[in-house]
């Protein structure tokens, strides 16, 4: 009797921990069919999801959230700057809120044109470590979002692999210097469109796997499956001393 409450308890306090992870996630829609994809992603990485639309009052409450995801399917004249002070990370999609975001000094940088390869340029970033040089990340080729003005103390990862000057996915760490001011929480700004969900490659879909993990201070190395098991491989340990 007492081995079954302690197991009990240590599954209740794992599904605590579970839940606690809970993702803001910013689309078109609460959520629109369009990002199903991406919130299922999440999903299998451990998050729990809460979708608002754009056309709410944005910030959203953030309380009991890890982290703030904003999709290229939401209309950035609809948010503008609205996660710009957010005080938990936030991952980005959506390029043309870069300059409400303080991370380029207007939209004039900004593109979307289709392709479907980045070339990381500081291999070494826990994003981007153990990828190759080049990773496929579309197929077919599909928008790319990217920037080429991104100012302010910031980490270029990765760019478009036919043109070097878009950056498709950067960090700022929490405290770095932006254009208008300096971040309260650290932020990855990403290159998925909304209409590339259907045909990201699986490297792709590893590449956001890690970025939004990095956001939060995981590892893509540390999957669920491996969290699971570490969690019973405890509970285990803690039923046989008794």
């Amino acid at each position: 009797m007492i081995k079954l409450l302690i197991v009990f308890m240590l599954l209740f306090s794992l599904t605590i921990s579970v839940a606690a992870n809970k993702v803001i996630l910013v689309g078109s829609g609460a959520p629109n069919a369009i990002d199903m994809p991406i919130i299922e992603r999440l999903k299998k990485l451990g998050f729990t999801v809460e979708s608002h639309a754009h056309d709410e009052k944005h910030p959203v409450n953030l309380s009991g959230a890890v982290m703030v995801f904003i999709s290229e399917s939401t209309s950035s004249a609809n948010i503008t700057g609205a996660y710009k002070d957010s005080t938990i990370p936030v991952v980005n999609c959506e390029t043309w809120t870069y300059d409400d975001m303080g991370f380029s000094p207007n939209d004039t940088g900004f593109n979307s044109d289709a392709g479907d390869t980045l070339t990381t340029i500081k291999g070494d970033h826990p994003i981007v470590k153990g990828f190759p040089k080049n990773i496929k990340i579309y197929d077919p080729a599909i928008s790319i979002m990217a920037a080429n003005n991104l100012a302010g103390d910031l980490t270029v990862v990765a760019v478009r692999a036919d043109n070097e000057s878009l950056v498709a996915i950067s960090v700022y760490e929490k405290g770095a210097k932006t254009v208008t001011g300096q971040t309260k929480a650290r932020h990855v700004n990403i290159f998925p469109h909304s209409t590339g969900w259907a045909v990201l490659t699986e490297s792709g879909w590893k590449l956001i796997d890690s970025s939004v993990l990095y956001a939060v201070g995981r590892s893509l190395a540390v999957e669920s499956i491996g969290k699971i098991a570490i969690a019973w491989a405890r509970i285990k340990k803690n039923v046989d001393r008794l």
